[in-house]
């Protein structure tokens, strides 16, 4: 019997190794060094905000030349023409009370005495006070409006008589169109007036006050590049917004450095500005930012970028060295 034998079948091969990709370990962040980074970087910035808040000027240089000239120097408002004239007791003083051409006779007025000249002035007010105009007529209507916006309101006693006849003027700064009428307050004053063309309860810009000169400034560059974004002039345009921009950002944040850190804030019954009439501190603060929206629009209009990006040191420029 004859058996047959089959060859035995090769043994499995085990299938190749196949790679497998290893991630390398994360790196070893050193998280103590990234919070002293970000610290360094925040006092970096606190020290440049601090330091702008806490620059000023012992004696403002006032009326002297600065550098604040992009794109169109901004003129320093001189003080009063009359300023310490020494006309005491019962006295009329001559002011100039402008609209927008094209108003209604009812304000709100700027008090643009600048504009004025030296037809406006102070003289003894000889047998007694006048009476306004009769009512219904359109000199009584601005003498109620002028009554109403004074700050802080008129002493006992005192009156406002219109005195003039509308006529039409140029703001030389802001090319703006006014119709303008002078008009005279009869007061009692115990002491000369002041830069303001004031009894020294008024705060502006010709006697150092800051926070009239930012509000000045404001509503100069903010006419300034409206004017220039008419004119196509995009790169000049960007300039004079984000001037506006930058103070009226910084008003406030000034405001709270000096009453909170300091403790150097003063309170005026009213700031006398350049175009904005007389305000109260609230209306002023309010007036200012509402204004800095308007310039922030104005940037992006001609090309800036959607949040305009100022430094510490833009912002608070209006009230360091002029």
């Amino acid at each position: 019997m004859v058996v047959g034998c089959g060859s035995a079948s090769p043994p499995a091969q085990a299938p190749a190794p196949v790679a497998v990709a290893v991630a390398p370990p994360p790196p070893v962040v050193d998280e103590q060094a990234k919070h002293d980074e970000l610290v360094a970087a925040h006092r970096v910035i606190e020290d440049e905000q601090q330091s702008a808040l806490a620059a000023t000027c012992d004696e403002p240089k006032g009326h002297e030349p600065h550098e604040r000239c992009l794109p169109s120097c901004y003129p320093t408002e001189l003080p009063d023409a009359r300023a310490g004239k020494k006309v005491l007791g019962a006295v009329e003083v001559a002011h100039l009370a402008c609209e927008p051409s094209g108003g209604g006779g009812g304000g709100p007025f700027a008090i643009v005495d600048e504009l004025g000249g030296a037809k406006l002035g102070v003289r003894p007010a000889r047998g007694g006070f006048p009476r306004g105009h009769r009512k219904g007529t359109w000199q009584a209507n601005v003498e109620v409006a002028l009554v109403d916006a004074q700050r802080p309101k008129l002493a006992r006693g005192d009156v406002i008589v219109v005195s003039g006849a509308w006529r039409e003027l140029a703001n030389p700064l802001t090319k703006q169109r006014l119709r303008c009428v002078t008009f005279s307050h009869y007061t009692r004053l115990h002491r000369a007036l002041d830069g303001c063309g004031a009894d020294g309860a008024l705060a502006c810009e010709a006697t150092g006050n800051a926070a009239a000169r930012a509000i000045n400034v404001v509503h100069f560059r903010l006419d300034e590049a409206r004017t220039l974004q008419a004119a196509g002039k995009t790169t000049e345009c960007q300039q004079a917004a984000l001037e506006a921009v930058a103070i009226a950002r910084g008003l406030p944040r000034w405001r709270q450095y000096a009453k909170l850190n300091v403790a150097k804030w003063t309170e005026h019954p009213g700031y006398r500005t350049r175009f904005d009439g007389v305000l109260d501190e609230d209306a002023l603060f309010a007036e200012a930012a509402r204004q800095g929206g308007e310039a922030q629009e104005v940037y992006v209009a001609c090309g800036g970028a959607a949040s305009a990006p100022t430094t510490a040191a833009q912002e608070q420029s209006f009230h360091a060295c002029w």
